[in-house]
């Protein structure tokens, strides 16, 4: 369908019918970012609770896992099935899993209900935003955006801060529940007030996000802690041999995740390897962060969650300025610069606990490396949009926030396999900081470029 066409076809009028479906799918934004980070002040007492404490950093894997593949499979079926039934699927199953959830017995149930949650999230993400985009002329997406990224940010700061107010004075439990209540609300709003567009026609190839999930779920299941080496050998094995048959799979497939011609792309590229270890950084400090605190610090898990507001704010703040530094200097100096800085707060993070340095030290480091991460982040994701073809753009986005939330589920995985206590997993945690650094300042293109243009060199 052309682009102008669609403009002329929105999918509510301005007025009421819009703004309320707006905030239908802000609050479908909102619930998915809030539960990212709501349980990480909460999950400490909760694993010690269900007695758990060596399945923590499957809480996480878990649910970021299932989101990748959720991002991957959804992203392609909210066009060819409709925004709407999509929307309804994903917050039908994020609400389930929350229930769930709430209701959890033990650790292992907890992740298998984590499962269904993360995938919701997963459709929910891609979803809101194409309705977003569906909702505003191209025009009026500029303003509208600067109020979805605020959501997001406000989301993310006060979710830690919620979860360890629960936890202290009602249940961990409702760190799950509380999604409940918003989320029937956002349904509710959508359905009587946004029509979908007319959807293309043709098939959707689902072998490709499954054979993506199944192979590395196969690769989680090799990185288990304290499974017998046979066993995750042969997981690694089949792990192997399926993204083989990935590899393969995408090559003829009329309608590959990413197209061909854009995985050459160095920006693209660039973007891919920003979103890996930058998911990786901030979910894996997100996730250990607090477990630090309680377990060594002896604080409550409302102070964990405050901890976390520092790191999260500047990575909101360092956002808003990304953009003006990509525009000058490209990917290599927003992404690279951005990291080069994360690197600095995480190693002073890792010095400062070794070294006993206290808590305004703490909140420093972390501050610092927010306001590295946003920049890093948010321009990997804008980089490659610039490269994207028109109607590659969704696909390109989608593939992006797959790859963070996927490299948070393995760099989670991978440091909680560390034996040396918590200096060694933040040294762990600086080291990835390092990787991305170095990858992005010496790969990445040095001027911004768009889809007509080659990149640079």
């Amino acid at each position: 369908m052309d682009a102008s066409i669609s403009e002329l076809q929105p999918a509510a009028r301005p007025g009421t019918a819009r703004r309320m479906a707006t905030s239908a799918v802000l609050l479908g934004l909102v619930v998915a970012a809030f539960e990212t980070t709501v349980v990480t002040s909460a999950m400490p007492t909760l694993t010690r609770e269900l007695g758990g404490q060596e399945l923590y950093s499957w809480v996480f894997s878990a649910y970021l896992f299932a989101s990748t593949v959720g991002v991957l499979l959804f992203g392609k079926l909210a066009d060819h099935l409709g925004r709407k039934p999509v929307f309804t699927l994903g917050m039908g199953l994020f609400l389930l899993g929350s229930v769930l959830c709430g209701a959890a017995w033990s650790v292992p149930s907890l992740i298998a209900f984590r499962l269904v949650q993360g995938l919701g999230a997963g459709a929910l993400q891609p979803t809101t935003m194409t309705i977003s985009a569906d909702l505003y002329t191209l025009r009026e997406r500029a303003a509208i955006q600067g109020v979805f990224t605020a959501a997001w940010g406000g989301a993310n700061v006060i979710g830690p801060l919620i979860g360890g107010w629960l936890v202290m004075h009602a249940s961990w439990r409702w760190a799950f529940l509380v999604n409940v209540p918003v989320g029937l609300l956002a349904l509710v709003m959508l359905h009587v007030s946004y029509r979908d567009p007319a959807r293309r026609p043709g098939r959707v190839d689902l072998w490709g996000p499954a054979l993506i999930g199944a192979s590395l779920g196969l690769l989680l299941f090799a990185l288990e802690r304290g499974g017998a080496s046979g066993l995750r050998s042969a997981f690694a094995l089949a792990a192997c041999v399926g993204l083989v048959a990935v590899v393969r799979q995408q090559r003829t497939s009329p309608s590959p995740l990413v197209p061909l011609e854009l995985v050459r792309d160095r920006t693209v590229l660039s973007g891919v390897l920003g979103g890996l270890l930058g998911g990786g950084l901030l979910y894996t400090t997100t996730a250990f962060v607090p477990l630090w605190m309680t377990e060594r610090g002896g604080y409550s898990p409302l102070m964990a969650g405050v901890a976390l507001v520092p790191l999260l704010a500047g990575w909101a703040f360092g956002s808003t300025f990304g953009v003006r530094v990509f525009m000058r200097g490209g990917l290599r100096a927003s992404a690279g610069g951005g990291f080069v800085i994360a690197l600095l707060g995480a190693s002073l993070l890792a010095l400062g606990v070794a070294r006993g340095w206290g808590i305004p030290a703490t909140f420093a480091s972390l501050a610092l490396l927010g306001l590295g991460l946003g920049p890093a982040a948010s321009t990997s994701l804008i980089g490659p949009q610039t490269r994207a073809p028109w109607h590659h753009r969704g696909m390109v986005t989608s593939a992006i926030y797959a790859t963070r939330m996927l490299g948070g589920s393995f760099t989670i995985a991978l440091v909680d396999l560390v034996h040396g206590g918590f200096p060694l997993r933040f040294a762990l945690i600086a080291l990835v900081a390092g990787v991305a650094a170095l990858s992005l300042g010496g790969f990445a293109p040095g001027r911004v470029v768009t889809d007509a243009e080659p990149a640079a060199s």
